[in-house]
């Protein structure tokens, strides 16, 4: 009965949602599917393809790329390949804000596109946009990959992250459509508290929920809170996300939950979606082009994006802030016909337990600051019950922005704490140099 439902939302009522919200996430579906039967040769040349039409684009359409061309004396038929990405210089956040309209395409009001922002995983929100095949993409990519281990589209499943984050703030109609369609229950993964801990454990066990997918630390302290109090959970797959599943993160939901764990790795502004049926091997979206700037002797060294289908906002050799490693020899004979990341190094979130029983995790607190004029921020733990959080602001930051601090932070910290905020002009960086947002004294 699972399957036909799911026939027929996919079959159906998912290219009616597609129609009216100007999204194909069906049609992304079926192509993807298409090209999992291609051979890499195959894949590589509709990426050279789909590359050259981007650069196209980006060249006859945004002010942005064609003075670059022009400056560089290259020819848009000059990239004909992923290796001649190299040629073009490294796209960063901070040249993004300081030419932001002028990578607006002049054909935009053609483009179907969302306006979004990163929640600023090292501590700085950038705005961009979206194109919506881009967005489709990405969807139809988790589909397909959350297939692998026994769902079907429709099947109800939990998703610990942001939600009820804010104090008054819904998700737009476009999301709640398919939030409703994918029969997702968005919960709080913010604050897991023994508390929080023990209704989502209900919650689990009374609609019999199979799935679960989340921030890595929440779903680890909702299998420690499991394991503790001796919950027995029947659970199919777990499917981390927006930090890095540490070893004891995987051994603990391992071992309570007894279910399949598909780690993933996105980032909606580099349009790049890959996940790991098996450890150490995230297979890359098609849609998306990897390389690695300037690795070192393993192959490590910063992301750099290139998104075939975000036309809205195309942002080629674009350095999100994340440090991967891909080892091709050691992909060499892995059975994948795309690009595949060995390693993610970023986005390593701790956890900050507060003596009131608060135990909060740090990637939902990015979806706060993503949409606040901040160009970085820094949350610690000062005391006992007490949170410092250190801002530099942007032009344009107001009273109401430091309101929506407050009240957020308050609401998950619960009423008795301290809540501090100190406005700087530099975040301090780490021994190694860079950024952290979340940390301890």
């Amino acid at each position: 009965m699972k399957n036909i439902y799911s026939n027929l939302l996919m079959s159906t009522v998912l290219p009616l949602a597609d129609k009216a919200m100007k999204t194909n996430i069906a049609s992304s579906y079926r192509k993807i599917k298409q090209m999992r039967h291609y051979s890499s040769d195959e894949i590589l040349e509709w990426q050279k393809r789909r590359l050259r039409l981007l650069i196209e684009h980006a060249c006859n359409h945004i002010k942005y790329y064609n003075i670059l061309f022009k400056r560089i004396s290259l020819l848009p038929a000059d990239i004909k390949s992923i290796s001649d990405l190299e040629k073009l210089p490294v796209l960063t956040k901070k040249i993004i804000r300081e030419n932001f309209n002028d990578i607006i395409p002049d054909n935009i009001q053609s483009i179907p596109y969302n306006k979004s922002s990163t929640g600023g995983s090292t501590g700085d929100p950038l705005k961009y946009w979206v194109d919506n095949r881009s967005w489709s993409m990405a969807n139809a990519n988790t589909i397909i990959n959350w297939e692998r281990v026994g769902y079907n589209y429709g099947d109800q499943y939990i998703a610990l992250g942001s939600s009820s984050l804010f104090v008054n703030k819904k998700p737009s109609l476009k999301h709640q459509i398919y939030y409703r369609l994918k029969n997702k229950i968005g919960l709080n993964g913010i604050n897991m508290s023994d508390e929080v801990c023990k209704d989502y454990i209900s919650l689990i066990r009374k609609n019999k929920i199979r799935f679960i997918y989340g921030y890595a630390s929440s779903i680890y302290l909702l299998a420690k809170y499991a394991q503790a109090h001796n919950q027995d959970l029947k659970v199919y797959a777990c499917f981390p996300t927006s930090e890095v599943l540490t070893d004891q993160f995987r051994k603990t939901i391992q071992a309570v939950f007894k279910c399949e764990i598909m780690d993933s790795y996105g980032a909606n502004d580099g349009g790049i979606t890959a996940f790991a049926y098996k450890k150490g091997f995230f297979e890359v979206g098609y849609n998306c082009l990897v390389r690695v700037d300037n690795p070192d002797q393993n192959g490590l060294g910063p992301a750099l994006l290139t998104d075939l289908f975000n036309y809205a906002m195309p942002l080629i050799n674009y350095r999100l802030g994340d440090e991967i490693q891909i080892d091709t020899s050691k992909n060499k004979d892995y059975p994948y016909n795309g690009q595949i990341i060995n390693n993610v190094l970023g986005r390593t979130s701790d956890i900050i337990q507060l003596e009131n029983g608060r135990t909060l995790t740090g990637p939902g607190f990015t979806i706060l600051f993503k949409d606040l004029p901040v160009e970085h921020y820094c949350i610690e733990k000062n005391g006992g019950n007490s949170i410092k959080c250190s801002v530099v602001k942007l032009p344009g930051f107001e009273q109401h922005h430091e309101d929506s601090i407050r009240s957020t932070f308050k609401k998950q910290m619960g009423e008795d704490t301290n809540f501090t905020i100190e406005y700087t002009n530099e975040i301090r960086l780490t021994k190694s140099g860079k950024r952290e947002y979340f940390r301890k004294s």
